[in-house]
């Protein structure tokens, strides 16, 4: 290996060295599975990723809706709790990181004051982030 290139990897070694170093971070999440212990699965065609705060106040409950796309949230502010169709509850708070039910019919609910998560989908230009029961594509999208 000649002088430069060995002072090429050399500089690239030292800048990786850097970065892991003065970078810092922390875990939120890391999860094979979504809160209530269901499979996470990616749909097929072009990448989609998307994200965007939600917003409740205290009190408001969404309608019903599914999410045929792995789904995460962080909660930003306040509490939430989550509902199944079937039951099966779960509640966030603020700091909070989550990966909501896929393809499983849910809603939350703003507890004690208003509620702010981000939330990101990992899906395709072909499939909705979200779906609601009585639309058209639930019945391919949705588990019940």
């Amino acid at each position: 290996m000649n002088r430069m290139n060995t002072l090429g990897v050399t500089g690239l070694i030292m800048c990786l060295l850097l970065v892991q170093t003065a970078a810092a971070k922390e875990l939120l999440l890391e999860t094979q599975t979504s809160w209530d212990g269901g499979a996470l699965a990616y749909p097929e065609g072009p990448v989609q990723i998307t994200s965007f705060i939600l917003r409740l106040e205290e009190g408001d409950r969404p309608r019903f809706h599914c999410h045929p796309v792995p789904t995460m949230g962080y909660v930003l502010k306040g509490r939430i709790r989550v509902e199944t169709q079937d039951g099966n509850t779960a509640t966030f708070e603020a700091g909070q990181s989550v990966v909501e039910v896929m393809r499983t019919v849910h809603r939350g609910t703003a507890l004690d004051g208003p509620v702010e998560i981000i939330v990101f989908y990992a899906g395709s230009t072909d499939v909705p982030t979200t779906v609601f029961p009585d639309d058209e594509a639930a019945a391919r999208h949705c588990k019940n």
